[in-house]
This record gives structure tokens, C-alpha cells and sequence, in this order.
């Protein structure tokens, strides 16, 4: 660890003068974007011996605002603002808990699904070369889900956490207008909570974690208006409940995979 700083510390300041960060990736990360998405989205949870299954595909939209550049007299902060949406049905097959015997029954629905994250970043830009700089972040955010599995026998579930950690960007300035990045962040999904307010079931589950991965591209046409898109890989855990009321929430995981694309406005 102590070799890796070292490290970033020469390349960061090449005989004690900060290196300037390139120009196209300052252009690129300094931005106010908004972008469609399709997100695929595979959901399981077991308990009992069994399990539910969840899968479909989600339009959505992503509204994003980014700094790059010197704050408070310290040079490249990078800062950003991230809120993601998508919503419509998914396939539910499974089963639903009762409090009569047997307690679980099979069924299969659909979910009427909406699904919301907000992210805030906060990092240091350090540059590799002329072409390639990185940023290291901390993050933190909340994120919801509004299941609504209909049907006779369906109910509404919420689903709300916190997330908290920290990752890396990578931005490669392929020419003086294109920008290809790569980031790869880990969280740990904290204070999580379900209800569902027509069963009297509330209960908080544990702390458990998130891995997400992101590739992105973002083209200059002038100096206002960029094109960006995207593919982004995201997964989480849920732990799970103590019973409440007769019902409790089990361990799940929950993959989603995002494509985007969209425009952003750039102020520099």
C-alpha cells in the first residue's frame, strides 16, 4: 500500500508541479447529461426451501451533474451528482407467505416495479500520462425499490438503504474530442428496510454489500453539447429480517445491467 501511494505521488507531481490533467477528460467529466436507459434486472430470494424469481427489462432515464477542475485552492476535485430511474413490470414466479397452513403458496404475477438511486461523489484527479487520468472517490447514496405484485393474492412491498463507499474512474482520452472511461466501485448497503404496509409487516434487515462497474463514452461535438453512452453492471444484497407480524424478509440478491445514452452540456 505504501508502494501504490508512493507511486501516485510521483506521478502526480512530476518535479514538485502538479501535472495538468488532460483537457478533453476536464471537458468530459465537467458536465450537466441526461440519458435513456434499459435496465435488465434479475431478482432471488429462498426461503422455506424455496425461492422467488424476478427478471425483466426497464426503460428509465439518468440525470447527472459532474465537476472537474480546482476548488478551494486544491487542484482537480472531482465532484458528482448521480440520480437513476426505471420502472415497469417484471415477471414474478415464486410463492407468497400467509399466516394459514401451508404457509407459502405458489404464484406467479407481475411486478409493477420502480426502482430509484441517488449517488454523491466526491474525489482527487491524479494523471498517468497526457491521455490517461484516474480519479479516486468516495461515495455515498440511497436507493428504493417499489414492488407492487398484483393479483389476488399480490401486495406492495418498499424496499429503502443506504449505500457507502468508495471506487475509481479511469478516463482515456482516445482524441481531442472522445473520452472511453472505466469505474469499478464496492458499497456497503446499510439501514435497510422493507414494509408492506397491507400484511402490518415492517422490519430493518442487516448490513450487506454492492459491486458496480461502469464503461462509458463521451463525445465532444462542441464545446456545449457532448453524446455520452454507457453499460453498467450492478449488484447488491438484501440480509433479510427477524419475523414481524408473522412475515419476515429474506436474503436476496439482485443483479441489474444497464445500457444508456444520451446528451450532456458541458460548462466549463
Amino acid at each position: 500500500m505504501r508502494f501504490l501511494l508512493a507511486m501516485i505521488g510521483i506521478v502526480a507531481w512530476a518535479d514538485g508541479v502538479p501535472a495538468a490533467l488532460n483537457p478533453t477528460v476536464v471537458a468530459a467529466e465537467t458536465r450537466v447529461a441526461l440519458g435513456f436507459v434499459m435496465q435488465g434486472t434479475q431478482y432471488g430470494e429462498g426461503f422455506g426451501g424455496v425461492s422467488d424469481r424476478e427478471s425483466g427489462m426497464l426503460p428509465g432515464f439518468t440525470a447527472e451533474a459532474s465537476r472537474l477542475g480546482p476548488l478551494l485552492g486544491l487542484p482537480g476535485i472531482y465532484s458528482g451528482l448521480v440520480y437513476d430511474f426505471a420502472g415497469g413490470p417484471l415477471s414474478y414466479n415464486g410463492f407468497i407467505q400467509g399466516h394459514a397452513v401451508p404457509r407459502l403458496s405458489p404464484y406467479d404475477s407481475t411486478d409493477h416495479a420502480r426502482f430509484n438511486t441517488v449517488e454523491v461523489r466526491l474525489g482527487r484527479a491524479l494523471t498517468l500520462s497526457t491521455v490517461v487520468d484516474v480519479v479516486p472517490f468516495v461515495a455515498a447514496g440511497y436507493q428504493t425499490w417499489y414492488r407492487d405484485v398484483g393479483g389476488a393474492g399480490g401486495y406492495a412491498e418498499f424496499y429503502r438503504a443506504g449505500i457507502a463507499g468508495a471506487g475509481a474512474r479511469f478516463d482515456v482520452a482516445l482524441s481531442d474530442r472522445l473520452v472511453i472511461s472505466a469505474t469499478a466501485a464496492g458499497f456497503a448497503v446499510v439501514r435497510g428496510r422493507a414494509s408492506a404496509p397491507a400484511l402490518g409487516f415492517a422490519a430493518e434487515f442487516g448490513t450487506s454489500g454492492e459491486e458496480t462497474v461502469h464503461l462509458g463514452a463521451d463525445w465532444e461535438l462542441s464545446n456545449a453539447l457532448h453524446l455520452f453512452a454507457g453499460l453498467g453492471v450492478r449488484h447488491f444484497n438484501y440480509a433479510g429480517s427477524a419475523l414481524n407480524n408473522g412475515f419476515y424478509e429474506p436474503p436476496s440478491s439482485t443483479l441489474v445491467v444497464r445500457s444508456e445514452v444520451g446528451v450532456a452540456f458541458g460548462f466549463q
